[in-house]
This record gives C-alpha cells, sequence and structure tokens, in this order.
C-alpha cells in the first residue's frame, strides 16, 4: 500500500489516508505469515527485516505520525485494533507495532525546530524510546551532555532515532543546593550505542536492547521539559490538529501494551483449539475434546479473553471521547486507564495459563506456539503499565480517602463516585 508522496522538501503530506478498518484488514493479511516466522524471530531476538519491511507495506507503523509528516494521525484506539490481530501470529511482532512504531506520537510533541529538523528526512521514522536505568543530562551552552545506559530499547535496531529521559540538577533551595528535573531528549542514531542485552524468556524477538550514551551533546532544541511533554500543551501540539498530542500522555501511554496482550492471548487460543480438536490422550488415546472438565475451561479461557476485549474497547472510546472533546479527565476516572489496563491483563494472563496448563507436558516444548504466547503474555503482564498492584493501589486509595498524589484525582477524594 503507497500512502504517502512528498510535495516539498518540507514535509511529506499523505496522499491517501486509510481507514482504521483498512489497516485491521492489513494486519490481519499478515497473521499467516508472522505465524510462519515466529520462532525465527524468538531466536533471532529482534524482527527480521522482513516483517519490518511488512508492517511498513502495510502502513503500519504511520498510525500515530503526524499528518503534517506523511503519516496517519489516526484517533487513539487504532493501534489496539491493530495489534491485536498481529498478535495473534506473533507477540513481538505486536509489541513492536503497538509499543514503538506509537512512538511517533510522542515525538509529535517535541519541540518545532526538532520536528522540522528530522521528519522530513524520515517519513518512515521508527521512534525508540529508553526509560528505564536512566543517566543524566548536564547543563551546557545551548544544550546538555548525556550520559548513561538507558534499559528495554524495544526495537532499537530498526530505529531511525530514539528518546531517552535524563535527570539534570538546577539550582534550588534543597539542603544540597540544588535540586533536580528531568528533560526527554531526542537522540539520533550517532548519539548512542546499542549493547545486545535482551535475553529474555517472553517477547524475545522485541530487540529490547540498552543504549549506550557517552558525553553526547544534544541541542536544548531537542529536549524538553518531561512535566512539558506530558502535559495538556506540550511545545509540539500547535504543528498538529489530533487531540492526541494535546491529551495528557500518561492518560494514554499504557494502553499501548493493550493490543499486543489481547493477541497473544488470541493466538494462544487459536493455537490451543486447533491442536486439541486433533488432539488424544498419550497413554490411553481418548479424545481430549470430548471431555467436559476441558470443554468448561475452554469456554472459561474464552470468556476471559471476551472480557479483556470489551473492558479495552470500552476504554479506548472513553479516551477518544475525552480527547476529542478537550475534556480534563479527572477522579476516580483518572485511574481509569491503569485499573482496567490492569484488569484486562490479569483476564488475559488467567485465560492463557489455563490453556497451556491444560496442555501439560506438550505445551512447555520450545517450539509449541501455545507456550511461545504464554510466555509473551507473562512477560506482559510483569511491565508496570499492566501490573496489578501498580494499577489497583491509586484507586484503593482513592476509595479509601488516602492521597494518591495525583493533584487532578484528590480533588474529587470525597466523592469517588
Amino acid at each position: 500500500m503507497a500512502h504517502t508522496k512528498s510535495t516539498s522538501a518540507v514535509a511529506a503530506q499523505p496522499s491517501y489516508i486509510p481507514t482504521r478498518e483498512e489497516l485491521v484488514r492489513e494486519a490481519r493479511k499478515l497473521v499467516p505469515v508472522l505465524r510462519e516466522r515466529a520462532q525465527a524471530t524468538d531466536e533471532l531476538r529482534t524482527l527480521p527485516e522482513e516483517t519490518v519491511a511488512d508492517l511498513k507495506a502495510a502502513g503500519i507503523h504511520k498510525i500515530f505520525t503526524p499528518r503534517r509528516y506523511g503519516g496517519f494521525e489516526m484517533d487513539w484506539g487504532a493501534h489496539v485494533d491493530v495489534s491485536r490481530e498481529l498478535g495473534r501470529g506473533c507477540g513481538s511482532t505486536s509489541w513492536v507495532a503497538s509499543v514503538v512504531m506509537s512512538h511517533t506520537w510522542i515525538l509529535g510533541r517535541f519541540p518545532a525546530r526538532a520536528q522540522e529538523e528530522f521528519w522530513p528526512d524520515h517519513p518512515d521514522a521508527i521512534v525508540a524510546t529508553a526509560f528505564a536505568g536512566g543517566g543524566t543530562m548536564e547543563p551546557v551552552d545551548d544544550g546538555f551532555v548525556l550520559n548513561g545506559q538507558w534499559r528495554f530499547a524495544s526495537g532499537v535496531d530498526h530505529a531511525n532515532c530514539a528518546l531517552v529521559g535524563g535527570r539534570y540538577s538546577v539550582k534550588g533551595r534543597s539542603s544540597e543546593g540544588k535540586t533536580f528535573k528531568f528533560r526527554m531528549a531526542h537522540l539520533l542514531p550517532e548519539d548512542y550505542e546499542i549493547v545486545d542485552t535482551w535475553h529474555a524468556e517472553g517477547l524475545k524477538g522485541t530487540g529490547s536492547k540498552d543504549i549506550l550514551v557517552k558525553d553526547t551533546f544534544v541541542p536544548e532544541y531537542r529536549t524538553v521539559l518531561s512535566e512539558e511533554l506530558g502535559g495538556s500543551d506540550p511545545p509540539g501540539a500547535k504543528l498538529h490538529e489530533s487531540y492526541i498530542y494535546r491529551t495528557e500522555l500518561q492518560q494514554l501511554f499504557y494502553t499501548l501494551l493493550c493490543g499486543p496482550m489481547l493477541g497473544a492471548t488470541r493466538g494462544g487460543l487459536e493455537h490451543y483449539l486447533e491442536q486439541t480438536r486433533e488432539r488424544t490422550g498419550a497413554m490411553l488415546g481418548e479424545r481430549i475434546a470430548d471431555q467436559i472438565p476441558v470443554q468448561i475451561r475452554v469456554a472459561e479461557s474464552y470468556e476471559e479473553l471476551r472480557v479483556a476485549d470489551l473492558i479495552m474497547d470500552s476504554l479506548m472510546q472513553f479516551l477518544h471521547e475525552a480527547g476529542s472533546s478537550g475534556r480534563t479527565i479527572r477522579g476516580i476516572d483518572r485511574l481509569r486507564v491503569r485499573r482496567e489496563s490492569a484488569m484486562a491483563a490479569k483476564l488475559c494472563l488467567s485465560s492463557i495459563t489455563r490453556l497451556a496448563n491444560m496442555m501439560g507436558v506438550t505445551a512447555q516444548t520450545g517450539n509449541n506456539p501455545v507456550q511461545r504466547h504464554y510466555r509473551d503474555m507473562r512477560t506482559i503482564s510483569t511491565h508496570g503499565g499492566v501490573h496489578w498492584d501498580n494499577g489497583l493501589t491509586p484507586t484503593g486509595k482513592l476509595l479509601l480517602g488516602v492521597p494518591t498524589g495525583d493533584a487532578l484525582t484528590d480533588v474529587d477524594i470525597e466523592k469517588p463516585w
């Protein structure tokens, strides 16, 4: 699908904007080939170049790229629908498509000069991010010098740039005479070194390696204060029409994980059914599909996944309606993203764990796709964005009258309903 055409040296305007349904169909077409490549993707520990090319040919990398630079600037939730399909074939591919390829949305919040400098030469950009581990930013004339090693930069092998968060000191009134602030920095490939540290149980093919930065100067216009980037009026939002660049980042960010977890669980269920319809007992040769306990548990896993889908579809609609109307999310609604994402993750993990356990040793072999989907989902469930305790604790505080630490939530602490 050829979606873009360069119309000037400044910005490549899209010649065609596909509908969400069209992109979902493109993702669905890729499922058979992703199934075939899934084991090799795990062994490679990064996406094959052929898979990246397929995703780009389908236009999936442009879902949240600004239209000003040739992207589709779609409404929030498109990433969930597309990656939910891709995850049926390969969880790692779904993760890169949703978590990594959506980062163009974050770059669309950066200062205008940084965007105007980068996008025209990189209309098909993939943007990696790395926040864990961290590093420092030393203020110097006209910019900052970065040092540090950031972890878990998914898809960095295929990225055209990376976004990292660094701490820097400013004069303050603390006892040490200084305080710290955080900025996000836009790094080009020549600014960092990729360190191959990704040896994981699940999501093996995401290539979530480290980024090493040594004494690298980054001009100030390619940085932005974290609170400005994450707020409702980031510096680059004025370049673009869509609300997605002006809605608070945290309210949207955690949903990047949700399509992959729904897709991985669905892929595990599909593979389980394909195998179990034909399976017989290893000892007595009885048909497994005829066993009533198996029938009940399969239905239970199916229903858990169905409910998880409903939760996420409802949440995406809520975020779209709030963002498109310019409404500020507050109170109990402010905690909904974390709580419902965690709830969906819990249901998905329960669903696929039951399926893997029912297959016994068969599902534990290294090349059984049910086991691969199970490992992928289990790994996703440990991420802080959908972790059960992290997702539920703020709601518990609000209900009990304990300050959550978030100003817009705590003003409604006495009326959580």
